[in-house]
């Protein structure tokens, strides 16, 4: 799936591996000890596990723990707490040193690297924006949850077409991964949309700290982040219709029938949101902002992050 290039994480698959060891792990521990064998045992090591899995994940102990207390809300135990931070910090810690070990990394590092600059990285009165920013993607991400919620509705409805795709499953992935890989074919419709870049390629590009904008006829200097102009079509249009295009598409294929996570496509939406307005904030900006004798001047790439 994530080869595919398709609007997809693996957050979920990873949640599920975690659990899966953290009930084998427990089999195996009840040899020694009989309180592996009590239930509520089976409960405690499968909230651990949802913690390891997104810990692994992203890197994040503390959101492994908020989304283990997410999952399991209903019967979550305080004393879960510290076991799954415990864990999820173990995970986190291991995967990143493994990287090193591997010669991916020099030494452990953010999931995503970023250049802006380290004295002061925004002014004050950018504030405002960064407020509309969050108040519209608290809407979109409750209209995204909408979205993915009819479509699942749908698909449960007993109707004829529902009760053949639930006849052969294949059809259905089948058929989204068609449309999607239609729609994001490069040299087609996908390159007024960056379609040659992954997903992961694209967070790393639209946090890119040059000026989109300000480069439109020298492309050469953004490398991977060149993909995102084009000579005929403005660059506002090309991240709106990329925002607008995976919005739906992510709302869909997160539906299909396949292990899959939900995360990394909303932070692509998220950083192709914020880079939309950072690109805006900078045209009306130009010279950036005059603060207590100083210009501070707008990186979008920093509006992508937020």
């Amino acid at each position: 799936g994530l080869g595919s290039g398709m609007p997809l994480g693996k957050e979920g698959p990873f949640v599920h591996i975690a659990s899966i060891c953290a009930v084998v792990l427990s089999k195996i521990m009840s040899i020694f000890s009989g309180v592996y064998e009590h239930p509520y045992c089976y409960t405690d090591i499968l909230t651990v596990g949802c913690a390891v899995g997104v810990g692994c994940c992203f890197g994040t102990p503390l959101g492994g723990v908020l989304f283990s207390i997410e999952v399991t809300s209903t019967y979550f135990a305080v004393r879960n707490y510290w076991r799954g931070f415990f864990a999820a910090t173990f995970s986190a810690f291991i995967f990143r040193v493994l990287a090193v070990w591997n010669k991916d990394a020099v030494t452990i590092t953010a999931l995503f690297q970023t250049n802006f600059r380290m004295d002061f990285p925004f002014d004050l009165q950018e504030l405002p924006a960064f407020a509309i920013i969050g108040i519209l993607c608290g809407f979109l991400g409750a209209f995204f949850v909408y979205l993915n919620r009819q479509v699942v509705v749908f698909m449960r409805r007993q109707t004829v077409l529902t009760r053949f795709l639930t006849r052969y499953r294949l059809i259905y992935p089948g058929v989204v991964t068609f449309v999607i890989a239609t729609l994001t074919f490069p040299p087609g419709f996908g390159q007024f949309m960056a379609g040659e870049l992954m997903p992961r390629e694209s967070i790393n590009s639209l946090f890119d700290n040059h000026t989109w904008t300000k480069h439109d006829g020298s492309t050469h200097v953004l490398g991977r982040s060149a993909v995102w102009m084009h000579p005929k079509i403005s660059v506002f249009v090309i991240l709106l219709l990329f925002f607008v295009m995976k919005f739906w598409m992510s709302a869909i294929s997160t539906t299909m029938p396949v292990p899959c996570g939900a995360f990394m496509p909303v932070f692509i939406l998220g950083a192709a949101f914020g880079r939309l307005v950072g690109e805006i904030m900078a045209t009306l900006f130009p010279n950036g902002i005059l603060f207590d004798g100083i210009v501070y001047r707008i990186l979008p790439g920093g509006y992508a992050v937020i």
